[in-house]
């Protein structure tokens, strides 16, 4: 080989490099730059949450260590509007929607698995026309049912009861969730149905002993999100409930409305929507693998 030949190629190369150099800067500067812009704002609701005072206006982006103060927290864990109360307002509230939220989430779970199940291992007339109603159901927002639901719920007596709400939340996730289920029920061979079959088991048996822990996946992606879907719905416990049975995200509008000077306390908030998050964080970070791959297995077997 030349040595003009091989100046070109070492040119080439020498370029290729750079190239790759240049995009891995560029990657990093980009995920850097998404991380800066996700996360800085919840930097800044830490620091409002641990400063002095009532006012959004003078939260410096920096902590100050003379402003450091847990009194918005306290309060958070303290205040009761009444005094005969059992437990303050904010852990009262959080209480009500954690119950609502796990109540919710093993509801949706048996309801959705049973429901999926069904439509993937049997037939039965009126089947088709059923899962195209779950379909246009989701063409729907779910507001446009508010003041038949009010009406329900005041004709039941199950106004400003928050567990009530279940009902709800776990008929609206039956539709899309069927279908999720159902597409990964299909994935598994008919053939373990029928050597279970064999051996004695019954359908039920066979559901909840071969079918449910074949389905954990699907199931952990279902789990996560039926808990998410109330945990900081506003429409219908603003609707459906009054002050004294209200769930947190009720609560924590509370905190941003001056006209309920008892309660306002735009600082108070930052702490509370912290505290809120907690929960929330603390499943996606353990369930995150569920998550994953419950979503990619609903994409491939859907």
């Amino acid at each position: 080989m030349s040595s003009h030949a091989l100046t070109v190629v070492s040119k080439s190369s020498r370029a290729a490099r750079v190239t790759r150099a240049l995009l891995a800067i560029a990657q990093y500067a980009w995920l850097i730059a998404v991380c800066l812009i996700v996360l800085i704002p919840i930097a800044w609701m830490v620091v409002a949450s641990l400063t002095k005072g009532k006012l959004l206006a003078g939260v410096p982006l920096l902590p100050k260590f003379a402003d450091f103060s847990l009194e918005h927290y306290t309060y958070l864990f303290t205040y009761k509007s009444q005094s005969g109360a059992a437990l303050p307002d904010f852990v009262a509230a959080f209480l009500r929607s954690l119950s609502v939220a796990v109540l919710n989430t093993f509801s949706v779970v048996l309801l959705t698995t049973m429901t999926g199940y069904v439509f993937s291992r049997f037939r039965f007339k009126g089947k088709k026309p059923i899962l195209i109603s779950f379909l246009l159901l989701q063409m729907f927002p779910s507001f446009m049912g508010i003041i038949a639901l009010f009406m329900i719920f005041r004709t039941f007596g199950w106004l400003n009861n928050p567990l009530y709400l279940v009902f709800v939340y776990a008929a609206g996730a039956i539709p899309y969730n069927t279908y999720l289920i159902r597409g990964y029920m299909r994935s598994i061979p008919m053939a373990v149905d029928e050597a279970a079959t064999i051996d004695g088991a019954s359908k039920t048996a066979v559901f909840f002993k071969i079918i449910l822990p074949l389905s954990t996946p699907i199931i952990g992606f279902l789990a996560v999100n039926a808990f998410m879907a109330p945990w900081m719905d506003y429409m219908l416990p603003f609707q459906l409930l009054n002050m004294q049975n209200q769930t947190v995200a009720i609560f924590l509008y509370r905190l941003t409305d001056p006209l309920i000077t008892m309660y306002y306390n735009p600082l108070n908030f930052m702490a509370g929507a912290l505290v809120l998050a907690t929960p929330i964080t603390l499943v996606q970070f353990y369930m995150q693998r569920y998550i994953v791959y419950g979503m990619a297995a609903g994409a491939d077997k859907g």
